[in-house]
């Protein structure tokens, strides 16, 4: 297990049923929320860190995701935990990802 592996996981999992309603909305439109750096924070994060990441999960799996940050990881291992969401995605491709200004999008490709 990595060293922060696991440390956003609550975060992820206060905001996990708005995700799920966000990606199944990535049928009709690209999707996005405003997450605050201050939450980052509190769960450990460097103030001058990079969040950004970028990941896709197609037909349910996570591809680029072991190189990517522990952020990154822990959000699929809510996502995958979930199995609403699992279900869901196990037929979707969406590119998942985050920018410095903390707006996490969800893009059908």
């Amino acid at each position: 297990m990595l060293r922060d592996e696991g440390k956003y996981s609550h975060l992820w999992m206060k905001y996990a049923a708005v995700i799920h309603v966000l990606l199944k909305k990535t049928e009709n439109e690209n999707q996005k929320l405003q997450l605050y750096k201050h939450e980052f924070e509190n769960f450990g994060h460097r103030q001058n860190a990079s969040i950004a990441f970028s990941f896709d999960l197609i037909n349910g799996r996570a591809l680029n995701i072991v190189s990517s940050t522990a952020i990154a990881r822990d959000l699929w291992r809510v996502l995958d935990n979930n199995s609403a969401t699992k279900n869901f995605l196990k037929e979707r491709s969406i590119k998942v990802s985050i920018d410095k200004s903390y707006e996490l999008q969800f893009e059908k490709l």
